[in-house]
């Protein structure tokens, strides 16, 4: 994948998070009025924002190789299936008696 495409998928990724959690915060402001204890709600999502960004960062770490798909070698692969012959499952009448030969 190019880096460019990347960067990207990231910056539209940061923008939309940067969206939903004004959104987020625009809608609880009204609900927070209403508990008692507003802190308490504002330090929980504080540290969910912490625990998202933490993850995002690690997200952001990973790098994907693709160069083992366009390898000639993994374009060669060719599968050998077996086909299995169908067979009759259980009996015509499950309560005549079974056959012991």
């Amino acid at each position: 994948m190019d880096s460019s495409f990347l960067k990207n998928i990231t910056a539209v990724l940061v923008i939309l998070t940067v969206a939903f959690l004004g959104y987020y915060l625009f809608i609880q402001k009204d609900q927070s009025v209403l508990l008692l204890d507003g802190d308490a709600v504002t330090e929980q999502l504080v540290s969910d924002v912490q625990k998202y960004t933490e993850r995002r960062q690690q997200l952001d770490q990973v790098t994907l190789k693709t160069e083992l798909f366009t390898d000639e070698r993994f374009q060669s692969l060719v599968g050998y299936p077996t086909e299995v012959p169908e067979q009759p499952i259980g009996r015509g009448n499950p309560f005549d008696e079974a056959d012991t030969n």
